[in-house]
């Protein structure tokens, strides 16, 4: 996605832009909307234009190799936290166990509802359950933040429906969030 595609959200474009000028860029933002609003697609829009390698005036190229990296989700510093299922016998499920899944599905449906990623688990999930966001996720955020970017400057650890978080997974995130490494943006 490129900030073309959000031209009703012009002054969040033109803040981010502005902010990496100016070397302004804070350690998290919240992004805010109703439910198939595009808060994802933007997010990682502002991400991949931070990381892009050949920044245009207003947006990034779209052809470099961290782009194209961003468009498919695969870039080594990007990290998506989402809501999980406790399916398939994985007794601690995290993003990172689903992360094909989801990747497939938001390139399809890059402003799919919470609702339309659980139907992608309607086989496994017969009794109905509800995801969540659970604890051991930010554990594994936590071993991730003591590595070394990989390749960008920045990375960036993406979270999806945090209203679908636990309480005592709530309160890890927020300590993880007080005291961010450099060049780290949730």
């Amino acid at each position: 996605m490129t900030f073309q595609d959000f031209s009703n959200n012009n002054h969040i474009v033109k803040h981010f832009t502005e902010a990496f000028k100016t070397n302004r860029i804070g350690g998290s933002y919240l992004f805010t909307g109703n439910n198939n609003s595009p808060k994802l697609s933007l997010a990682l829009s502002i991400a991949q234009y931070i990381c892009c390698e050949n920044k245009q005036k207003e947006d990034s190229c779209q052809t470099c190799s961290s782009c194209v990296k961003y468009k498919s989700l695969t870039h080594p510093d990007l990290h998506m936290v989402f809501p999980v299922l406790q399916i398939n016998k994985i007794k601690k499920p995290t993003s990172d166990d689903f992360i094909l899944e989801f990747r497939d599905n938001f390139i399809k449906n890059p402003n799919m509802s919470l609702n339309d990623w659980f139907d992608v688990f309607s086989r496994e999930n017969k009794s109905g359950k509800t995801g969540y966001i659970y604890t051991q996720e930010f554990e594994k955020i936590h071993s991730k933040l003591s590595l070394k970017n990989y390749e960008a400057n920045y990375r960036f650890i993406i979270v999806w429906m945090p209203e679908k978080m636990q309480k005592n997974t709530s309160n890890k995130f927020l300590k993880i969030l007080e005291e961010p490494p450099e060049k780290t943006v949730f």
